[in-house]
């Protein structure tokens, strides 16, 4: 942030879903529907490997709850819905980091998205303890050289004499979100209902920039409910500010 009134985004935002793989396929099957009646007004059996691919951004449906005509945010509100009824349903896990970016902070967004991996990581295997279970992490792709950066503290861990991670299946892969239900569906609980909340929620804090809207709590306070029971964990979603990222605090 290097000033105030900057186009940057204010806030960063790094979660993910833990997902049972008992019910992998009937939320992705879910999801496809959820998201064939938003395009479509109808599901469409016949088509759900090529609506699978069809990807359906999160701030796409943020920009409809914040701009569009009411029957656009209706119906943005309606998917939103459905798709956290049907987390909620299969229970899923939201664990993740809300970063508050300081003004005039030297901020190094690598060694912060690594560390929030690293804080996903060992809340999400806490669950694997206690569910005597194994997993494993998919992150969204985003380019070898930052991808390598971000496994490596976690693979090394699991490589370690004492395995720090022993239920993890493998260190953290990759995946590409345009073939990939799980990081399509992390993407709108991120970009649609997080980013709004935490900029409404860290107002006073963020500097004036094209990002913040006076109404976001309005449109988006009624998730906060649903977003909780995710979080049944009630340390897995935290935020920090990017200049003290060692101090967290519940972001819900």
């Amino acid at each position: 942030m290097p000033a105030n009134n900057t186009e940057i985004q204010p806030v960063l935002i790094i979660a993910g879903l833990a997902l049972p793989k008992e019910a992998l396929d009937s939320i992705g099957r879910q999801f496809i529907k959820i998201k064939q009646q938003y395009l479509y007004g109808e599901s469409r059996p016949n088509s759900r490997h090529e609506d699978a691919l069809n990807e359906l951004k999160g701030a796409e449906l943020r920009r409809a709850i914040r701009e569009g005509i009411k029957a656009e945010a209706d119906k943005a509100h309606k998917l939103a819905h459905q798709l956290l009824e049907t987390l909620i349903a299969h229970g899923a896990e939201l664990y993740g980091q809300v970063i508050i970016k300081v003004t005039d902070d030297k901020f190094n967004g690598t060694r912060l998205y690594a560390e929030a991996m690293m804080r996903i990581a060992k809340n999400y295997h806490q669950l694997l303890d206690k569910e005597l279970s194994n997993g494993l992490i998919v992150a969204d792709f985003r380019g070898s050289e930052i991808n390598g950066k971000v496994a490596q503290p976690i693979s090394l861990a699991m490589w370690e004499q004492k395995n720090t991670f022993p239920r993890f299946e493998l260190p953290p892969t990759f995946g590409n979100s345009n073939s990939h239900v799980g990081l399509q569906i992390a993407d709108i609980i991120i970009s649609t209902l997080l980013m709004p909340l935490a900029l409404a929620k860290f107002y006073e804090q963020i500097p004036e920039s094209k990002h913040k809207r006076s109404d976001d709590l309005q449109h988006f306070k009624r998730y906060q409910k649903r977003l909780k029971a995710l979080c049944r964990n009630g340390s897995s979603l935290v935020a920090v500010q990017s200049n003290y990222p060692d101090i967290a605090i519940k972001f819900l």
